[in-house]
């Protein structure tokens, strides 16, 4: 009856609830014709005090697994309301809650369960002494990193998919768990990286990159004439200027200098970013870029330099025998 009714609803929350619960509700109907049939039994009065603690006991149990199961839909509903509201969750913080809400469930119903079997659970966690002192220093890295996930969605580090480095790795998260986070690096290894060492350390998110950047040094022959040089830094700012593939807002920069001279060549300086943020793309950019500065150079008289000494040698007469030549 609860499918008919829920399938007459425009929404989906209700269908995805009622299916969440039908196992514990067929669970139910099984306690319910247990606790009867029991009730129907001449049991000795020393039994029905088990008798009952253990019915109430599945009882509970049946109530805390519903709930438990109950914990996704009703997450999703609550997420879903946030978005249509404007307030857009990142997915990783739904599961995150999600994971919470469900271990504070099983918390809750398991001391609840002990409680109806007349389980002082306050005097056993106090009566464990050393052995709860050596739990808690174990749970100390987990409760560490508890917090390390927390402070990963509340800061909004990175989400999943995002391209992050830190000193010790570099790569894509796949994976943002309550303990750690799973990361894909470049060379198609996974990492799992406890979330209190990412917390800890400073990571660049490079997925939110507004633009990419191309910085490149051009080397010319010492040749290459003052005309020619103001004509082939011309040339190149036009270039960029025109391309509509370069960044050309007045916030980001686009610069064409000649920098200096150096050892072997005259340096122009390239420094300049463009609208995409992806790797392929901007590969290929960068790529059409590159050729495109090549025929300009070429166009203009000059060539590259490329690493060289000039040896002076000097006439002299020499101070070595003609014994030591062979």
């Amino acid at each position: 009856m609860a499918d008919n009714l829920a399938k007459r609803t425009k929404n989906t929350i209700d269908d995805e609830l009622v299916e969440a619960i039908k196992e514990p509700t067929k669970f139910l109907f099984i306690i319910i014709g247990l606790s009867l049939s029991l009730n129907y039994l001449e049991i000795p009065d020393k039994w029905n005090t088990i008798r009952q603690a253990f019915i109430s006991g599945l009882y509970t149990f049946t109530l805390f697994w519903a709930l438990f199961c109950a914990v996704t839909p009703i997450t999703h509903a609550a997420f879903s309301m946030g978005n249509k509201l404007g307030r857009k969750v990142n997915e990783d913080l739904r599961y995150f809650c999600i994971h919470t809400l469900e271990v504070v469930v099983f918390l809750i119903g398991a001391v609840s369960i002990l409680e109806q079997w007349h389980v002082n659970v306050s005097a056993f966690l106090g009566g464990l002494g050393l052995a709860g002192m050596a739990v808690a220093l174990a749970a100390k890295d987990t409760v560490a990193n508890l917090f390390g996930t927390l402070t990963i969605f509340t800061d909004k580090t990175f989400k999943k998919g995002d391209w992050i480095q830190t000193p010790d790795i570099e790569g894509t998260v796949e994976v943002i768990g309550l303990r750690a986070s799973k990361i894909r690096t470049f060379a198609k290894a996974l990492v799992n990286m406890p979330n209190a060492t990412l917390a800890d350390s400073p990571i660049i998110n490079w997925s939110r990159m507004t633009n990419r950047r191309i910085k490149m040094r051009l080397g010319l022959e010492y040749r290459t004439t003052g005309e020619q040089l103001e004509r082939i830094v011309e040339r190149l700012r036009d270039y960029i200027a025109n391309d509509p593939k370069v960044e050309l807002k007045i916030h980001t920069p686009q610069m064409v200098h000649v920098g200096e001279f150096g050892p072997s060549s005259i340096d122009i300086d390239l420094y300049y970013f463009t609208k995409t943020t992806d790797w392929e793309e901007w590969r290929q950019i960068q790529n059409d870029h590159i050729i495109a500065f090549k025929k300009i150079v070429e166009e203009e008289g000059s060539s590259f330099a490329f690493p060289s000494r000039t040896i002076y040698v000097e006439n002299g007469t020499s101070d070595l025998g003609a014994g030591a030549i062979d």
